[in-house]
C-alpha cells in the first residue's frame, strides 16, 4: 500500500526545480544548450495511456492511437515506458531495437541515437525487455530522463506514453509527467475495480484530478457507456474527480488477429469499424487537447521549459 507521506508529485517538483537551477544535467549527453530555435518549439500534446490491471489492450490501444495521428499529418512520438517488459516493437513487428532508454539512462546514447522510425512515420522511443533493474527508476535517473526529454530538439505534435499497468513508482512517474491521463478499462469486474483503484491513488495521493476513460472489448456502446456511468459515479461520490468518456473499442477479432501478424488493425483494415473506433477516439482526444491546455491542479513535467515560455509568451 502506497503511504500517504509517498508524494510523487513533490518529488518531481523537487526534480525539476533542481534541473532547472543546474541548467542541464551533468553528462545528459542529449542536452544541447538552450538556443533559439529550440525556445520557438511548439508544446505537443501529451498522454500517458494507462490501466489499473494488465491484458486489457493498452498497448494496441496507444499504438492504434499513434497511427490515426500519424495519418492526419501530425508528428508523433510513441515512448514505451513500460521500461522492463517493452512490447510496443513486437505489436509493430519491427526489428527488436539495437537500444533503448536505457542507454539514454546511463548516458552512453542520447535519444536522437536511439529513437527509431515505425510505420506511418511515427517516432518511437523503445524500452527494455527483461530488465528488472528498471522496473524502479532511481531519482536520478528521472531527473536525467526529464532533462534529456524536454531538451530533445525534435519538434512533436503529440506524444503518447505507454505505461506499464498497476501503480508502480515508474508508472505513476510517466502520468504525472504528461498533460493528460487515458485509463483504459474494459466490461470485467476486475478491470472496473482496479480502473477505481488507479484513479483513487493518483487522486488522494498526487491530487491528480481529471482522467480520461476508453472502454476496450465492449459488445457495443451501451455496456461501454455502463462501465463509464458506474466508474463516473463512483469517482464522483468518493474522490471528486472528472471522468471524461473518450470512446470505446468493440471486440473484434481482426484485433487478435492483429496481434499475431503483428501490424495494428488500423493500417491492415482501415475501413473496419474497430479502426473506426480509434480514429473516433483520437478525434475526442484532440478536442479535449485543444479546448484545455492543462487542466487546473496539473503540471507538466517533461517539455515543461517549453510550456512555461509559451505560457510566458501568451500573458504579455
Amino acid at each position: 500500500m502506497i503511504k500517504d507521506l509517498d508524494n510523487q508529485v513533490a518529488t518531481l517538483k523537487e526534480l525539476a526545480e533542481r534541473r532547472k537551477a543546474a541548467g542541464m544535467v551533468k553528462g545528459a549527453l542529449s542536452a544541447p544548450p538552450v538556443n533559439e530555435e529550440l525556445s520557438q518549439r511548439k508544446v505537443p500534446h501529451t498522454m500517458a495511456i494507462t490501466s489499473g490491471k494488465g491484458g486489457v489492450g493498452k498497448t494496441l490501444i496507444t499504438v492504434n492511437l499513434a497511427i490515426q495521428y500519424a495519418r492526419q499529418g501530425l508528428k508523433v512520438l510513441l515512448i514505451d515506458a513500460d521500461l522492463g517488459l517493452a512490447n510496443i516493437d513486437v505489436v509493430l513487428g519491427i526489428e527488436a531495437p539495437q537500444f533503448t532508454i536505457q542507454d539514454v539512462l546511463e548516458d552512453r546514447l542520447t535519444l536522437d541515437q536511439v529513437a527509431i522510425q515505425g510505420p506511418e512515420g511515427i517516432t518511437i522511443l523503445p524500452a527494455a525487455s527483461g530488465v528488472a533493474g528498471l522496473s524502479a527508476l532511481t531519482e536520478e535517473q528521472k531527473l536525467s530522463l526529464m532533462d534529456h526529454i524536454d531538451r530533445w530538439n525534435a519538434d512533436f505534435d503529440v506524444v503518447l506514453v505507454d505505461t506499464g499497468a498497476g501503480i508502480s513508482e515508474n508508472v505513476r512517474f510517466f502520468v504525472l509527467a504528461v498533460e493528460r491521463i487515458m485509463v483504459i478499462a474494459t466490461p470485467d469486474p476486475t478491470s472496473v475495480t482496479d480502473a477505481y483503484a488507479l484513479m483513487k491513488v493518483l487522486f488522494l495521493n498526487h491530487r491528480a484530478s481529471h482522467f480520461d476513460l476508453v472502454v476496450n472489448q465492449a459488445r457495443d456502446e451501451a455496456e461501454a457507456k455502463d462501465v463509464f456511468r458506474t466508474l463516473a459515479q463512483v469517482a464522483d461520490k468518493f474522490l471528486n474527480v472528472v471522468l471524461n468518456f473518450v470512446g470505446s473499442v468493440p471486440e473484434d477479432a481482426l484485433l487478435a488477429q492483429s496481434v499475431r501478424v503483428q501490424k495494428p488493425v488500423s493500417i491492415t483494415h482501415p475501413e473496419a469499424p474497430v479502426s473506426k473506433s480509434f480514429q473516433k477516439i483520437a478525434t475526442s482526444l484532440m478536442r479535449l487537447w485543444r479546448e484545455k491546455r492543462h487542466e487546473e491542479g496539473r503540471m507538466i513535467f517533461f517539455w515543461r521549459r517549453l510550456l512555461d515560455d509559451t505560457l510566458m509568451h501568451s500573458e504579455s
